[in-house]
């Protein structure tokens, strides 16, 4: 069994090392020339407990490098979703598994525009990683798998390869449900340790940050049950801390795209609160703040940088 990664952002990098170190065949395909051509020179570093590791994955920037891989992993934001699968679409297998473990709501109804339902294993995970550089990435934390699938088949494929990297998964019968969860713990944690300029494990250490963290995850919560997904208050928010806990020393996603004046992923996730929000008549002001700020830095960065 042959991978492909799709996206040398820190997740793509970390799942390079993961699969490597496990004797995992894989090839990566990152759009990003600069990105490219520096790994191609110097290698791909994983800062791990003050260690450092250098691999020399297969990479490309052509999509063809995925043409013998079995199973694809995207990495990629979710706001670019349905371009990478466009633009991998003709370099795939015909039976070959499309495995989503981003981040944000709606990357699979964007992914089975293009790919058969049966062929899509959605999933979520809460590893953290920070990206370092172009071509170095520092581990931030031990985390879980979640995934499932309508067919069997794409969740046993799934299952070796995360058995053979010695990752630790769960199967869910509605994966959906699982990608709400994660959407529900990013919108807890991301927005707001963007906004502070923190790392995950600080906002439990401001007591102002966890009340905030608290109405959030609150709204978030209650607008999946408006949607049917069955999540409860109380064990979202042990998560949301939880995950805080493990990925501590991590640099979230969203505050590492603030501060490289790049978008953010807050349209995939609270955007996507808000919008599936405002189906259901509500309310969450909390959530539609946190969106106006984040939308604000980014603005910032951005005219900065120009």
């Amino acid at each position: 069994m042959k991978a492909g990664i799709v996206g040398a952002g820190a997740l793509g990098s970390l799942f390079a090392h993961i699969f490597q170190r496990a004797g995992i065949s894989f090839s990566m395909y990152e759009k990003d020339q600069s990105i490219v051509d520096e790994i191609n020179s110097f290698g791909l570093t994983l800062t791990e407990n003050d260690l450092n590791d250098i691999i020399h994955p297969l990479i490309n920037t052509k999509p063809g490098i995925l043409t013998d891989a079995d199973i694809i992993i995207l990495f990629v934001k979710s706001y670019s979703t349905e371009d990478a699968i466009k633009d991998i679409l003709s370099s795939l297998k015909e039976n070959s598994i499309i495995i989503s473990l981003q981040n944000g709501l709606g990357n699979f109804e964007a992914i089975s525009k293009y790919i058969n339902e049966d062929r899509i294993v959605l999933g979520t995970t809460t590893i953290g990683a920070t990206k370092t550089g172009l071509s170095s990435v520092s581990f931030g934390g031990k985390g879980v798998i979640t995934i499932g699938s309508s067919s069997s088949e794409s969740i046993e494929a799934a299952d070796n390869l995360f058995s053979k990297a010695g990752l630790q998964f769960t199967r869910m019968f509605n994966p959906h449900i699982a990608v709400w969860k994660k959407a529900v713990i990013n919108a807890g944690i991301n927005p707001i340790a963007a906004i502070l300029d923190i790392k995950n494990g600080e906002i439990l250490k401001i007591p102002y940050a966890m009340e905030l963290q608290k109405q959030v995850v609150t709204e978030s919560v209650n607008t999946a049950k408006a949607a049917g997904i069955p999540l409860d208050i109380d064990i979202m928010l042990n998560e949301v801390s939880e995950t805080c806990l493990k990925t501590s020393v991590n640099t979230c996603s969203m505050l590492q795209d603030i501060h490289n004046g790049r978008k953010t992923e807050i349209d995939s996730i609270i955007g996507a609160v808000i919008e599936t929000a405002s189906r259901y008549n509500t309310p969450v002001p909390v959530s539609e703040t946190l969106y106006l700020l984040i939308k604000g830095l980014e603005s910032k960065k951005t005219a900065l940088i120009i």
